[in-house]
């Protein structure tokens, strides 16, 4: 006979259900504020890895670009492909925070032509409407410190070059993880079914990665090289640097493009006296950045990057305060790799879906 007696009432059970989730709750919470305060702790060797991290995808990408080409009905064996991609992206990555490094140390010693030239510029356009100028106005261009700025840019990115060995070494020693990843797996999970579905997780979150990172990156370089040859055609101060910086920045959607066409629109400013070359930075980097950024980035990206521009700004703060300025540039590939791998998880996928800007992430 079925003993009902053994059956705890309905009230108990769900204050037993209630006490199992506020437990895992509070759990949680304690491993992500301990995480954060490791991170924070810890980010002269985490940073170098999250920054092997995207160094190894983006070698892997560019392996198997090359892997496609075919010469004489040849194709290069996936062994030097990787070689060669290892070495480019070393070289090239090497190459573009040096530049960085040097111009804004450039740009940190004419900052205070420029910032006079900026507090002119100010009083001539009060000036022009017949408005005396706002002395809260005077205070606010005379507290920026450009030179500061873009000073502690420089120290910043020489630090994260001093740490280039590191980056290598863990680079290096992900890829030749890499290889062993199958055999691992299929000690770990003997059973085929579990292990086939495993893997398709796998694939489809590092699938999704790639696309993010390379649709990313060509978007970010095309942009570069277009408001490069724009800012060469007037005869900006400093072109190189800011073509660099708009690449970079563009990571950050929204805000990382807002930066990015204010920052050489204002320099522009100052350095001319005529309005020409600031109207023609301002509106032919805006128009660049809204084509590529707006229009053909998100037909290529799809549902890839649908963070919520909230969640990028919290984002932003979150990550600039663990990590500092590499934080910033760094905290919307992770924040994107955060969704990738909990919207590929039925248990995580609410939490994607709180994250992303419309609600709608890809289903199975």
């Amino acid at each position: 006979m079925f003993d009902s007696s053994t059956i705890p009432p309905a009230p108990s059970r769900r204050r037993d259900l209630l006490d199992r989730k506020l437990l895992n709750g509070v759990l949680w919470t304690a491993v992500v504020v301990t995480t954060l305060v490791v991170m924070r702790e810890g980010k002269d060797l985490f940073i170098p890895l999250v920054i092997a991290f995207v160094a190894v995808y983006l070698i892997t990408i560019l392996s198997r670009l090359a892997q496609r080409i075919e010469i004489n009905r040849y194709h290069l064996p996936s062994a030097v492909t990787m070689i060669l991609s290892f070495a480019f992206i070393f070289g090239v990555g090497y190459a573009l925070f040096k530049l960085i490094a040097e111009n804004a140390l450039l740009v940190a010693e004419a900052a205070p032509g420029y910032q006079t030239r900026l507090i002119q510029l100010q009083r001539d356009l009060f000036a022009s409407v017949g408005v005396a100028e706002p002395m809260e106005a005077r205070e606010v261009i005379r507290s920026i410190d450009l030179q500061s700025a873009f000073t502690t840019v420089a120290s910043t990115l020489a630090g994260v070059l001093g740490r280039v060995s590191l980056v290598f070494l863990y680079s290096l020693f992900i890829l030749i993880e890499l290889r062993f990843l199958q055999a691992k797996l299929n000690a770990l999970i003997p059973d085929n079914g579990r292990r086939s579905t495993v893997m398709l997780v796998l694939k489809r979150i590092d699938a999704d990665i790639h696309k993010y990172l390379g649709v990313k990156t060509c978007i970010s370089l095309i942009t570069a090289l277009l408001s490069y040859l724009l800012m060469r055609l007037v005869g900006l101060d400093f072109a190189e640097f800011w073509a660099v910086l708009i690449f970079v920045l563009n990571f950050i959607p929204t805000l990382g493009s807002i930066a990015a066409t204010i920052l050489p629109t204002l320099l522009a400013a100052v350095q001319f006296t005529s309005l020409g070359p600031f109207l023609a930075v301002g509106i032919g980097i805006t128009a660049i950045q809204q084509t590529l950024g707006s229009i053909i980035e998100p037909n290529l990206m799809g549902e890839t990057l649908n963070i919520s521009p909230l969640v990028v700004f919290g984002s932003l703060i979150l990550w600039g305060y663990i990590w500092g300025i590499v934080g910033m540039f760094l905290c919307v590939p992770i924040t994107v790799v955060i969704v990738i791998v909990m919207s590929n998880f039925e248990s995580t996928r609410w939490v994607a879906i709180l994250l992303s800007k419309t609600g709608q992430i890809r289903s199975d």
